[in-house]
């Protein structure tokens, strides 16, 4: 593992040159203060686990599925520490910058109350430390968060013909496939259709049940090579829904979604459901572990559910990926959501917060 250290007079000049050397995936291992300053070590890269060889470990005995497990733990539990030391470090600069530039820390904390993470919020606040207003500086952090938080039109979605829906057990994915195959039928006629199971095949699910009723073709694959057979025959399909089992982030390049999507011909794009009652840290690791397939962007689920959309603005933000839809529970259906309206459900759930915490306190009191 390259190990590199990085001093600055503070903390957020040595963050600054982490990022500006290995950028925003470097992994944080540890911080001291010292004579200079601040000295942060950190890397971007994990030990191989796989090639770990050597006569008083296992000699001759080749990588198995159980080293990528144990790699896929550590690389959780060093993307802990890292997320511990930022929240740490974190606040120790709001500390420092709250005295000299108190526009910035203030618009840190108003993020901070939308739910975003500390290191979201400090790169946003950063931006505008040369801002005297605090009123001018928040409407130019929340527009340059609007303008992060990319969307596809209903003509861009329905641009792609592969569609394989992907997430973590409990996201929705199958709820919003079976959305996708109801807004299918809006443009095409069933015929041009096609629904494929890659889950347990003996499951009778609303969505197989949906594509019965609405005369939609069913697959059925269980393997990397079935699926290929499967889009092959259906060349004639102006649309596949491609329902799978859950994401096992646990499991590494193990993961039997990976193998099934992975290195698919015909132009399948994956897009994955991201619960908005998850917590930031696991909508992460999802979206990290997805990055082995060809994402084209996330669906929102549970918004109604949710007490603050924080997390799910600070995921996308930081994995680059369109807003496909947000899944409405009550209707079924997928419906367009554009970065202004997350924000403004967003400021919403901070203010319904905000409001029943003061409630509680005048209680208390």
């Amino acid at each position: 593992m390259n190990v590199q250290r990085f001093t600055g007079r503070d903390n957020r000049a040595a963050l600054d040159q982490v990022r500006q050397h290995l950028g925003p995936d470097a992994l944080v291992l540890s911080s001291q203060r010292t004579s200079d300053g601040i000295e942060i070590c950190a890397t971007t890269q994990l030990p191989d686990m796989t090639r770990v060889s050597g006569p008083s470990i296992a000699p001759n005995v080749p990588a198995t599925g159980d080293n990528e497990i144990q790699l896929a733990q550590l690389k959780r539990e060093l993307a802990s520490l890292r997320e511990t030391l930022q929240q740490a470090l974190g606040e120790r600069r709001w500390q420092d910058t709250a005295g000299s530039r108190p526009v910035s820390a203030s618009v840190a904390q108003r993020l901070a109350t939308l739910g975003l993470g500390r290191v979201l919020a400090g790169e946003l606040a950063d931006r505008v430390s040369h801002v005297e207003k605090l009123n001018d500086a928040w409407q130019q952090v929340t527009q340059h968060l609007v303008a992060s938080l990319n969307s596809l039109s209903s003509e861009e979605l329905a641009g792609f013909r592969i569609k394989a829906v992907i997430g973590g057990s409990g996201s929705g994915k199958t709820q919003t496939a079976a959305a996708l195959l109801q807004a299918g039928i809006g443009y095409l006629s069933p015929e041009q259709m096609v629904l494929v199971h890659c889950g347990d095949p003996s499951r009778d699910t609303v969505l197989s049940q949906l594509a019965t009723r609405l005369n939609i073709r069913q697959y059925s694959a269980q393997s990397h090579d079935e699926l290929a057979e499967v889009l092959s025959e259906c060349r004639w399909a102006r649309e596949v829904i491609i329902d799978t089992p859950a994401l096992s982030p646990a499991l590494g390049s193990q993961d039997p979604v990976l193998t099934l999507l992975s290195r698919q011909r015909g132009g399948l794009a994956a897009f994955v459901t991201i619960p908005a009652t998850a917590s930031s840290d696991h909508l992460r690791e999802i979206l990290d572990h997805g990055r082995h397939l060809p994402l084209a962007g996330v669906i929102t689920t549970k918004v109604d559910e949710a007490t603050s959309l924080g997390a799910i603005i600070d995921a996308v933000v930081a994995s680059d990926l369109a807003l496909v839809g947000r899944y409405n529970a009550r209707t079924a259906s997928l419906l367009p959501v554009s970065g202004a309206e997350m924000l403004t459900n967003a400021k919403r759930l901070a203010k319904r917060s905000l409001e029943r915490q003061a409630a509680q306190l005048k209680v208390a009191v």
